[in-house]
């Protein structure tokens, strides 16, 4: 399929379709990855929120508790108890978001470039590639992200989460 083509158009405005659609998914798997590490590496309880908390389906599960909406479904927060943490099982936990984010974006695209799939399907898997490549993007990127309720000056991504614990300056007695 040429997909640069008058033929192609509506396959690639499904494509788009489908990253829209797709964005909660994929944000919703990449704060499984910090939650895996999370639970791991803490004995609290363990939240995960994808979107707002209005109008949310929450609920429980022994030590994870969870907020999930389609509203604003490109945001995604993860708590667990960071003081209780080291170094190296903080570094672990953020990066879990990333991490999963990666490998879904990476198995997506050697399926994509390693099978002969039908147009839809390689649509459909274009969609999930691409809104995984984007939470993976957004996440690892140094910044600061859009405002939230949660977080008004902008919640850190998680590259610039970890950018501050390997570059955190140990400060030195005084006197």
């Amino acid at each position: 399929m040429n997909y640069i083509s008058l033929e192609g158009v509506p396959w690639v405005i499904s494509a788009w379709i489908g990253l829209i659609c797709f964005r909660p998914f994929a944000t919703f798997f990449h704060e499984l990855g910090h939650l895996f590490f999370a639970l791991i590496f803490t004995k609290q309880e363990v939240f995960l929120r994808v979107g707002d908390s209005i109008n949310s389906w929450h609920g429980n599960i022994s030590r994870i508790s969870w907020e999930i909406t389609l509203r604003k479904s490109s945001e995604g927060f993860t708590g667990y108890e960071k003081e209780s943490l080291s170094k190296v099982q903080l570094i672990l936990v953020i990066a879990g978001g990333p991490l999963a984010s990666f490998i879904i974006t990476l198995i997506s695209g050697w399926i994509i470039f390693n099978y002969n799939l039908t147009t839809l399907n390689e649509v459909i898997l274009v969609s999930w590639f691409s809104a995984n490549a984007l939470v993976l993007v957004r996440s690892s990127v140094p910044l600061r992200l859009k405002p939230t309720t949660m977080f008004p000056e902008g919640p850190p991504s998680d590259g610039l989460e970890l950018k501050k614990i390997l570059f955190k300056k140990k400060r030195g007695k005084l006197g």
